[in-house]
C-alpha cells in the first residue's frame, strides 16, 4: 500500500478548509474579475494561510511577490505572514543534530541553549558554543516538512492545471508557477544552498556590510550553523524609536547612529542589487542586525535572487533615471523587464506608466509632498496593478529585485525622520558612475567591442565609398554629387582610414562623456554614423 497515502488524503482536506474560511464569495468574485465586497478578503486569505502551515506559508509568501498576478492589496496583506510558531521538543532538535552531524551534542558544541531565540514554519534557531568557543547560531530544520510539501504539491499541482484547462489564470501558466513554487520552496528547504548564497554575498561585502561566517564542519542540508551576530535587529530598533524610547537603544547599541545606518544598509542593498546581482531575497527588518560600530549585518539567506548581467543593467537604468528625473527614458528601461500577453495593450501601458513615474517623480521632489507620496512602493504599488491590468509577465528574479526593494523602501518609511531612501539612490548612482577616463577604459577593455570597432575602422573606406556611390547615382544637380573617381580615391585613401579612426576615437570619446553605463551600445552607433556623415559631407568637398 501507498506508504504516504494517510498523509495525503489528510492534506487533500486542506483545501476545503481553505475554503470554509474565507467564503466561496470573495474568491467567485476574483475568479470573475469583481471587485471585493464587504469586509478584506486579503485579511481573510492571510488568516487562513496562516492557519494551514508550511506549505500554504510559503505559498502566501510567493504570491506577495506576484504582484503581476494579484491585487495590490493582496500583496501586500500576505507579505504580513507571520512564522511566529510553537517550537518543537529539544529532545527532537537534539536528534536531528545528531543524526544530521554524526556525534553526540556534548561533543559538537561546549555549550548549546535548549530555547530557541527563533522559530518558525521551516526551522528554528538556538544560541550555542562550539568545542573551540565561538559563539554561533544553529539553524534546525523541523522534522518531516520535505514530506509534508510534497504531499500537498501533489494535488496542487492538479488543481493549477485544472484552472489552466479552465482558463482562470488568463495569460498566465498555472504549471509554470507550480514550477517556480516547488523551486523555490525547496531551495530554501536546502540549509546548504542558504549557506552557500551566505558565503557568495559575504564575498563581495563592502566593510559597512556584515555576513554571517558559515561553520561547514557543523552545517548539512537540515542543520545550519553561522557566526552569532551580536546587536539588535532593525525591526527592534525601529519599534524602540517609535515608541520612543532611545534610551534602551543607547543602552545597548550605544554608538548608533541612525542616518550613518540608513546610508549603509542602503548602499550595502543597492550593490547587491545593481552591481553583483546576487542579493538578499528577504531583506525585511527581522532579518537585518544592527551592530555597535553602524554596520548591517544579513542574516537568513533561504530566499535570494539572482541577476543576469543584463537584466541587472535594465533594472539599474529604470531606477538611475527615475532618481534623476529622465521619465520616457526610465518607463523604457521599465518595460524591458516585462513580455507582453495577447491581452495586453501596449499603447496604454505606456500612457499610464509614464503617468505614475510622472507623478511620483514630481512628489518625490516637492518639499511640501507627504512621505508617504515620495517613496517608492507608493509608485510601485501604482505599476504593477498597471502590468497587472494589462497582463505583462516576468521572471521570478525580477519580482524578488522589487520585493527587496520595496523592503527597503518599508524600512526608509519607517525611519524617514533620519534619512531619505531617495537621496541615498542618488547619491549611491552618483558614487557608482565612472569617470570619463574610466568608461574609456571599460570600453577599450572590452574584448568584442575593439574587435568589433577595429574590424569597422578597417573597412570604414570601403563602407564610405559605397555611401558615397549612392550619392553619386542620384540627382547630378544635387549639393551631393560626386563622380566616380572621387569614391574610387576614397577607398583606396590611406588618410580616409585615419579619418574613420579618429571618427571612432571622437564617438568613443562623446559616448563616454554622454551616455551613462547602461545604455545600450546602439547610442554608441548611431553617434558614430551621425559623425561619419558630418565628416563624409566636409570631406568630399576635399578630395
Amino acid at each position: 500500500m501507498y506508504k504516504d497515502l494517510p498523509l495525503d488524503m489528510q492534506r487533500i482536506l486542506l483545501p476545503l478548509w481553505l475554503l470554509l474560511k474565507l467564503g466561496t464569495g470573495p474568491i467567485l468574485r476574483y475568479l470573475l474579475r469583481l471587485p471585493p465586497r464587504g469586509a478584506s478578503y486579503a485579511v481573510r486569505i492571510r488568516l487562513a494561510l496562516e492557519e494551514l502551515g508550511l506549505t500554504y506559508l510559503k505559498l502566501g509568501q510567493f504570491l506577495a511577490m506576484r504582484f503581476d498576478i494579484l491585487p495590490i492589496e493582496v500583496c501586500r496583506e500576505l507579505n504580513r505572514l507571520f512564522e511566529n510558531v510553537s517550537p518543537i521538543p529539544f529532545d527532537e532538535v537534539k536528534a536531528i543534530i545528531e543524526s544530521e552531524l554524526h556525534g553526540s551534542l556534548q561533543e559538537l558544541f561546549s555549550i548549546f541553549k535548549q530555547e530557541p531565540i527563533a522559530a518558525a514554519s521551516v526551522s528554528q534557531v538556538h544560541d550555542a558554543w562550539t568545542s573551540t568557543n565561538e559563539r554561533v547560531a544553529v539553524k534546525v530544520q523541523r522534522p518531516g516538512i520535505d514530506r509534508v510539501f510534497a504531499a500537498d504539491m501533489r494535488y496542487i499541482r492538479p488543481l493549477l492545471r485544472l484552472a489552466d484547462v479552465l482558463g482562470l489564470l488568463g495569460g498566465f501558466s498555472g504549471q509554470e508557477m507550480a514550477d517556480e513554487f516547488t523551486n523555490w520552496t525547496q531551495r530554501e528547504l536546502n540549509f546548504t544552498l542558504e549557506g552557500h548564497a551566505a558565503d557568495r554575498v559575504r564575498l563581495n561585502a563592502m566593510p559597512y556590510e556584515v555576513v554571517p561566517k558559515i561553520h561547514w564542519d557543523l552545517t548539512t542540508s537540515k542543520v545550519l550553523t553561522m557566526e552569532f551576530i551580536e546587536g539588535l535587529s532593525l525591526a527592534r530598533v525601529s519599534d524602540l524609536l517609535e515608541a520612543g524610547k532611545v534610551d534602551e537603544i543607547n543602552a545597548q547599541l550605544p554608538n548608533l547612529d541612525i542616518e550613518q545606518i540608513g546610508r549603509n544598509l542602503a548602499f550595502a542593498m543597492m550593490r547587491q542589487l545593481f552591481v553583483n546581482g546576487f542579493f538578499h531575497g528577504d531583506p525585511h527588518a527581522g532579518n537585518i542586525i544592527i551592530r555597535n560600530d553602524n554596520k548591517a549585518a544579513f542574516v537568513d539567506f533561504g530566499i535570494f535572487g539572482e541577476l543576469n548581467d543584463e537584466q541587472r543593467e535594465t533594472l539599474a537604468g529604470h531606477i538611475e533615471n527615475i532618481a534623476l528625473g529622465n521619465i520616457d527614458e526610465s518607463f523604457r528601461y521599465f518595460a524591458q523587464q516585462y513580455i507582453p500577453t495577447d491581452e495586453t495593450d501596449l499603447r496604454a501601458f505606456e500612457r499610464e506608466g509614464k503617468a505614475v513615474l510622472r507623478r511620483w517623480y514630481q512628489a518625490s521632489v516637492n518639499p511640501y509632498a507627504t512621505v508617504e507620496d515620495r517613496h517608492i512602493a507608493k509608485v510601485g504599488a501604482e505599476m504593477f496593478e498597471i502590468i497587472r491590468r494589462h497582463r505583462l509577465r516576468t521572471s521570478i528574479n525580477v519580482l524578488l529585485f522589487w520585493r527587496g526593494l520595496y523592503t527597503l523602501d518599508a524600512t526608509a518609511l519607517r525611519l524617514s525622520g533620519y534619512f531619505d531612501l531617495m537621496d541615498q539612490m542618488r547619491n549611491f548612482f552618483e558614487s557608482l558612475r565612472p569617470g570619463l577616463a574610466e568608461r574609456v577604459l571599460a570600453m577599450a577593455r572590452d574584448q568584442h567591442r575593439t574587435v568589433a570597432l577595429a574590424a569597422l575602422v578597417h573597412r570604414m573606406p570601403e563602407y564610405s565609398a559605397g555611401i558615397l556611390s549612392d550619392f553619386s547615382r542620384g540627382d547630378n544637380e544635387g549639393p551631393f554629387y560626386i563622380n566616380e573617381s572621387v569614391t574610387s580615391r576614397w577607398s583606396h585613401n590611406t588618410a580616409a582610414k585615419w579619418l574613420a579612426m579618429g571618427i571612432l576615437g571622437i564617438g568613443l570619446t562623446v559616448s563616454a562623456v554622454a551616455v551613462h553605463p547602461y545604455v545600450s551600445d546602439y547610442v554608441l552607433i548611431i553617434v558614430f554614423v551621425l559623425l561619419l556623415l558630418m565628416a563624409l559631407v566636409t570631406a568630399t568637398r576635399r578630395i
